[in-house]
């Protein structure tokens, strides 16, 4: 590959200084509540959500068993967990990688006041403006949040398809 393919290469891929500043403040903004003492709506409500995530956890609200607990709905999906000290909870953002027109990566670390660091990877996706999650890796989520979604429907239909005792 020659020096002027490889320069355009990274340059359509280089995220641009506007992008860099969004995407920051999109990441803050996702992050924000863990800082604050007031209870945020679970994590499934916000609107963080491409579209198609968002279709993903509608089907999965009408496949959840009640008052059942299945493998999205004990905890956390952003910050891992289920308690966090909002006083010590700390994010830096460690990676932003352009991924095409309107897509990028964003790694974080990030700390939840107590116990040890965590880390994750978002895929954003900018829609209508706004730069909104399409997925997480992490830890519990390591193939994505849509695949943990996407097995946990099939799941909760199994069992709803189960014969009851």
């Amino acid at each position: 590959m020659s020096a002027i393919a490889a320069s355009l290469l990274f340059a359509a891929a280089a995220l641009s200084k506007a992008d860099r500043a969004a995407l920051d403040a999109a990441t803050r903004a996702i992050y924000a509540p863990y800082s604050r003492e007031e209870i945020s709506p679970p994590v499934w409500e916000r609107d963080i959500w491409t579209a198609e995530v968002r279709k993903l956890i509608a089907h999965w609200l009408t496949v959840v068993p009640d008052g059942e607990v299945d493998a999205m709905n004990d905890g956390d999906w952003i910050c891992q967990c289920q308690d966090w000290d909002p006083k010590g909870f700390r994010v830096k953002i460690t990676k932003r990688k352009a991924k095409g027109p309107g897509a990028a990566l964003i790694g974080v670390d990030f700390n939840l006041g107590h116990g040890d660091p965590r880390d994750a990877y978002f895929d954003l996706r900018k829609e209508n403006g706004r730069w909104l999650i399409d997925d997480i890796y992490s830890e519990p989520y390591a193939d994505g949040i849509k695949a943990a979604l996407v097995q946990t429907i099939a799941e909760d239909e199994a069992l709803m398809k189960a014969p009851k005792p």
